[in-house]
């Protein structure tokens, strides 16, 4: 959404006044929340600006809507599913409805859908979001928003930081013998595949091991699946997967190439939705999933946007190393005859 030449929003209104964008909200919406001087003020500032309520700000003022949005780029991703299925059932506990949209892993489709939710709901929660930073700050003027597993300054951003814990697994891996990594990369939009990534090629490097970052695919079980001549090819001991789907698609890729995982190859993955399923239990990073969907929509609800430092506006929920059945040592190099 863009603001209108000669429109006024909150966020123009918070500006003039000194104060956050919740504060002129709650001025509106819930005024006993704060001082009868602060409210004055803004109100104040608000008529000399001539500060109109769109419809889309009018059903987040007046508090009318009894929903909340949660926007995924993959409904099918089990990841995030459980996610939005935790969620759910957490706003429903506390009254609240939920309106959830699935993007298909595109930018201009996820605005859409937010614009869309934006006009029927009381807040959004995106999850993953591939829409550029712009249009994300320009959504947050408007709305209540908290990103889940992305960053973006000055917007609340609550995600899962894996890097000690994938640090640990690379430590493991050399640790084995493993000298050839892997990493299989997920969605190229993706801000948790950049951070991800660069936490393993960091520790890699510092272990003085070598890492070769394969060729991005379909985020997908039968991505993972068709990965698996490549990861051959490439010569790894050990494949990093992006995500358990990629890295549960891997391990069936390499059986049908007669490649047992962990003899051959070792195989992790993240998120520890799907990583028990599979036949060797694939060793993974707890993603949180249903923590992170609760605490989300209890942050939303609670106004998050209240203090507006960066480090009130930036939650971090810590993923933890589970060990399975798909890490081994390398196999050792075949002698050659005397």
């Amino acid at each position: 959404m863009r603001k209108h030449a000669g429109h006024t929003t909150l966020k123009d209104v918070a500006e003039a006044a000194g104060v956050s964008i919740s504060t002129v909200s709650r001025a509106f919406s819930n005024p006993e929340r704060l001082s009868p001087a602060t409210v004055q003020h803004v109100k104040e500032v608000a008529a000399r600006l001539r500060f109109s309520v769109n419809p889309v700000a009018k059903a987040l003022i007046t508090g009318t809507s009894s929903n909340i949005g949660l926007v995924v780029p993959d409904i099918s991703n089990p990841y995030m599913s459980t996610l939005l299925k935790a969620a759910q059932a957490h706003s429903r506990g506390r009254g609240i409805g939920v309106f959830a949209a699935d993007t298909d892993e595109n930018a201009s489709t996820e605005r859409e859908v937010c614009d869309q939710l934006a006009k029927q709901t009381r807040g959004l929660v995106l999850c993953s979001s591939r829409m550029s930073v712009t249009h994300i700050r320009e959504l947050a003027e408007l709305i209540p928003l908290v990103l889940v597993n992305r960053v973006v300054k000055g917007v609340p951003s609550l995600y899962s930081d894996s890097t000690a814990a994938l640090y640990e697994l690379v430590d493991e891996l050399v640790d084995l013998g493993h000298r050839h990594l892997a990493y299989m990369p997920g969605p190229v939009q993706s801000w948790t595949n950049k951070q991800r990534s660069r936490a393993i090629s960091k520790r890699v490097a510092a272990r003085g091991a070598e890492l070769v970052t394969l060729a991005s695919t379909s985020p997908s079980y039968a991505g993972g699946r068709a990965a698996a001549p490549q990861v051959l090819e490439s010569g790894a001991t050990a494949v990093m997967a992006f995500d358990d789907v990629l890295a549960s698609g891997l391990v069936e890729g390499l059986r049908r190439l007669d490649c047992s995982v962990p003899r051959d190859i070792s195989v992790t993955g993240h998120d520890d939705v799907l990583a028990e399923l599979v036949y060797p239990g694939i060793t993974t990073v707890t993603g949180q999933s249903v923590r992170i969907g609760r605490l989300a929509v209890d942050w939303l609800l609670e106004d998050p946007i209240g203090d507006d430092s960066e480090s009130a506006l930036t939650r971090v929920v810590e993923g933890r190393v589970i060990r399975r059945g798909s890490v081994a040592a390398p196999p050792s190099p075949v002698s050659s005859p005397p």
